[in-house]
């Protein structure tokens, strides 16, 4: 399943791509796209789950974002909870835009599957 965790119009948009994996695992790749005409940079993606649940996470493919371009960042969520409880995700992408502004965001990710 993929859901679309942020877009900030005309700059980036966040599109979460989860699949299901072994046991209480999720594979999630975050697929980041620069909408703009310009340059994004600088670009760094802080994630957390809750305490029931457990993060891992894999570098960033790259740190700078061509115009029409995107990176990709894998994590794996690992929900145990009994019984089972969705999971909310806190993400904190930051970057530096076309128009050399700092960008940094706060967003919660409540949309992702509910066997994630």
């Amino acid at each position: 399943a993929t859901v679309n965790v942020f877009r900030k119009d005309g700059e980036v948009s966040i599109d979460f791509e989860c699949v299901k994996g072994p046991g209480t695992t999720s594979n999630i790749t975050a697929n980041i796209t620069n909408i703009s005409s310009g340059l994004v940079y600088n670009f760094t993606f802080q994630a957390a789950v809750p305490k029931y649940a457990k993060l891992q996470i894999m570098p960033l493919s790259n740190t700078s974002i061509n115009p029409g371009g995107s990176i990709k960042m894998a994590m794996v969520v690992d929900n145990p909870s009994d019984p089972h409880k969705q999971v909310m995700m806190r993400l904190r992408p930051k970057y530096t835009n076309a128009a050399n502004a700092v960008v940094e965001e706060d967003i919660k990710a409540s949309n992702l599957p509910s066997w994630v």
